[in-house]
């Protein structure tokens, strides 16, 4: 083995494992210091590994890029890209020394940090999708040694949580070098195959299926284009899969004759939906979308692999290629096969990355569902896999739309937005598009001279020159002259976002308003949604309920969106929503008996938190809403009032003196005094806060009653409110989505079509209204199993017009 040597000294030693950097930065202990310890908690010793740089010089802000002179994908994918015609000529001498280190070194893998040092050896580029790969050349021309790519150091210490990646990605380095390191498989794959191959590979399948009383776990794929199926994998083994092709550029009318496709599917059918059959996918809820519209069947989905590692590590990246390569024992990325095909290079490149796709999905469950027991997840997992067949019907079923609704909407919009076009050619004596940020610049910051306002930077991304919203607003209070035009222009914006996200959306080819609902959306396990696998929809979760009841003349009216979604004929739609529901968790979790009291009561506990800042005692019977006493404290304390409702919210989700001085509008002072106030009237909210606390410290995660973690791989300074936060939000979406369960499972009436946040909103047969209402708030009545066990209050409310229209009951 080799040992550590400056990249100025005397010359390489000879090492199994070689670490190729892009330049030496101003803070190279730092980045020493961190590497030595990744490399440590690998199993790699420093001084087992020789050290240099593509460019061994000290460089401005360590930009090496800017010793490119073109993008990267504009250079030819040759080496000689190293060339004064390309590169900076102390980047062509750079690579031209690794070079010759590399032969000196003789190293069994290189390890390079970053993105630069790896475009520089393989010509590929892109470090977030290729870290981990065990790439060894190509079959023309095999390299001597392994390129492994990693996170640079650098890039570790701005973003802590790619800490553990770059540990696993130099665990594959260590097992390389010291010979251990799994060999690549030796795939099966059956691509472009024979109607006799695909009938008696299939054929077996469905006798093992037929002939043995065991489940048989088949892995499955589905590649599409233009909204149709192009072909479908099967993998039944780690190492063996099938690719069927449906659509086929080398002949327009398909694969196969109508005959041979029709016993093809029809086969299919019989595996994919037989009861012994297990099917594992990624990202089912998407292929399941084709599988129903296309073959009016939907696969017997037992593992969905996105679903078991949301589960895990809900914090972290959900695609296939990141899971193979954190679980795979031998890791190449390939998705970009998939990615580059067309049909000019012929579409086998396309089945054998449907075919990889299959066998890294298999390996990835099985070793996801090995962290699921090892990790005590089980019950969290085998919920998550449940919600699977109530979303998907609810993607399948849609909302029906009122289109003559609708239409006026479309009308009454854009008659707004033309007033407003009017108003600015009349002022600026020209037409304005407020959408173009070029005449918006030129307006602002060329023709009214105001300063430049840029947004802000993120994740070491600089702000730009903007005239967004905030921009705007700033604008406005400097210049109150331009406040006129900069609220036309914002309230243009606004219209426009509400026709064209919400009343334009596109609908389904029978006219009805559907959506992709992702149960790992978010880090919270709440739902995100975005239009369907075939174009049309929307987000649903945001559909706006505007406000036509406003009376302000200064208040921009918008439509009640929602009233343009309609029950079906002979359905009443319904809404059901969760009363209080964060708030309810953050009681339960501090267990403050006054509290707990409160809200069973009814009371008005933004006027009970005023109360509590001001360290005065008050009969909760007096803040019952709706009382005579509570409107009368309610308008004595009004000021009071609306000061906690700023400053409870953050203060329970850990908000220090300084942040919630800021929310609130007081001084530091003041509010450091109305906290030690309120953390005296119910010290059980602290409790809860250093609780937390120790939990994040002791095992870096939080967890809620459902068993559900969240566990956090960077720094964990400053992250207490957001661990705070997490627990009751990921409460309440594990209460909806229990709910939505529940009433898929045992209400096969009622329709759940829409779940927005901490709602569900559906319909249900008009006959017998009273008791599916009944039954509806009967199986919406989840148990937290706290010690002391909450149930969240559910409200119902109701309309046979729209959903807009839905009342509260009496």
């Amino acid at each position: 083995m080799g040992i550590h040597i400056n990249p100025f000294g005397t010359g390489p030693v000879p090492s199994r494992i070689m670490i190729v950097g892009d330049c030496i930065s101003s803070n190279q202990h730092l980045l020493d210091d961190l590497l030595n310890k990744i490399l440590h908690d690998a199993g790699i010793m420093r001084t087992e590994c020789y050290t240099t740089n593509l460019l061994n010089d000290n460089i401005p802000y360590d930009d090496i890029e800017k010793f490119i002179h073109a993008k990267k994908t504009k250079i030819p994918p040759t080496y000689v890209r190293f060339h004064e015609k390309y590169c900076d000529p102390r980047l062509v001498a750079g690579y031209e020394r690794l070079q010759r280190e590399i032969q000196l070194v003789s190293p069994t893998i290189i390890i390079t940090l970053g993105n630069t040092a790896f475009w520089s050896l393989t010509t590929a580029s892109g470090i977030l999708k290729w870290r981990g790969s065990l790439l060894t050349g190509s079959k023309a021309k095999p390299w001597p040694y392994t390129v492994l790519p990693t996170h640079h150091p650098r890039s570790i210490l701005s973003q802590y949580e790619l800490r553990p990646l770059a540990v696993r990605d130099l665990s594959r380095a260590r097992d390389v070098a010291k010979g251990v390191s799994p060999k690549p498989p030796v795939w099966n794959f059956i691509v472009r195959p024979s109607y006799a191959t695909v009938t008696s590979t299939l054929g077996g399948l469905l006798d093992r299926l037929n002939s043995s009383s065991d489940h048989l776990w088949i892995d499955l794929d589905y590649e599409t284009r233009a909204g149709h199926i192009a072909c479908v994998g099967l993998s039944w083994s780690l190492l063996d899969c099938l690719c069927i092709p449906f659509m086929c550029v080398e002949n327009r009318d398909g694969y196969w004759s109508l005959g041979e496709e029709t016993i093809i599917v029809h086969t299919l059918y019989k595996i994919l939906c037989h009861p012994r059959c297990k099917i594992r996918w990624q990202n089912g809820l998407y292929d399941a979308q084709y599988c129903y519209r296309h073959w009016h069947f939907v696969p017997n989905g037992c593992q969905d692999t996105m679903i078991s590692h949301h589960t895990c590590f809900p914090g972290l990246q959900k695609s296939l290629a990141f899971q193979a390569s954190m679980y795979c024992s031998h890791y190449v990325y390939w998705k970009d096969d998939g990615k580059t095909w067309s049909k000019d290079i012929g579409e086998d490149q396309l089945w054998e990355y449907n075919c990889q796709d299959c066998v890294r999905t298999r390996e990835v469950g099985e070793v996801a569902a090995e962290n699921i027991l090892s990790m005590g997840l089980q019950a969290p997992e085998a919920f998550q896999q449940r919600l699977f067949y109530p979303v998907l019907r609810a993607m399948q079923l849609g909302v029906r739309i009122d289109l003559e609704k609708r239409a006026a909407f479309a009308r009454e919009l854009q008659s707004e937005m033309d007033k407003r076009s009017g108003y600015f050619t009349s002022v600026l004596g020209h037409p304005l598009n407020p959408r173009s940020s070029s005449q918006m610049q030129k307006l602002f910051y060329g023709d009214f001279a105001q300063p430049e306002i840029k947004t802000r930077a993120k994740k070491g991304i600089p702000g730009h020159v903007s005239c967004d919203d905030e921009a705007l607003s700033k604008i406005s209070k400097r210049e109150p002259l331009l406040l006129p035009l900069t609220r036309r222009i914002q309230e243009y914006r606004t219209l426009g976002v509400f026709k064209s996200t919400f009343v334009d959306a596109t609908l389904d080819v029978d006219n009805r308003m559907r959506c992709s609902y992702n149960i790992c959306g978010t880090e919270t396990f709440r739902l995100s949604s975005a239009e369907n696998a075939f174009g049309s929809g929307t987000n649903l979760q945001n559909i706006p309920s505007g406000n036509e009841d406003e009376t302000d003349p200064t208040v921009l009216r918008l439509p009640n969106v929602r009233r343009i979604f309609v029950p079906d004929p002979g359905y009443t739609f319904f809404d059901i929503d969760l009363d209080r529901a964060d708030l309810q968790v953050v009681v339960w979790e501090a267990d403050e008996p006054e509290l707990k009291l409160a809200l069973a009561k009814g009371v008005d506990m933004h006027l009970l938190n005023a109360f509590a800042l001001l360290g005065k005692d008050v009969d909760l019977d007096h803040l019952i809403e709706g009382t005579e006493e509570h409107r009368r404290l309610k308008h004595d304390y009004a000021k009071e009032r609306k000061l906690s409702k700023a400053f409870i919210h953050g203060t329970n989700y850990g908000g220090k003196e300084r942040t919630m001085a800021v929310t609130a509008g007081i001084t530091v002072h003041q509010a450091s005094r109305f906290q030690s106030a309120y953390f005296s009237k119910y010290p059980g909210i602290k409790k809860w806060h250093t609780r937390t606390e120790a939990l994040l410290k002791e095992k870096r995660y939080v967890e809620n009653k459902f068993g559900y973690r969240r566990h956090y791989f960077g720094s964990l300074d400053g992250l207490l409110p957001e661990a705070l936060a997490w627990v009751p939000q990921s409460t309440v979406a594990c209460v909806i989505n229990r709910a939505w369960v529940n009433i898929h499972d045992n209400l096969p009436a009622v329709q759940v079509l829409l779940q927005v946040h901490d709602s569900l909103a559906g319909q249900f047969p008009t006959h017998n209204t009273d008791l599916h209402i009944t039954n509806i708030l009967r199986e919406s009545r989840i148990v937290i199993p706290y010690s002391h066990p909450l149930i969240i209050p559910v409200g119902i409310k109701t309309s046979p017009v729209s959903w807009g229209d839905c009342k509260g009951l009496s």
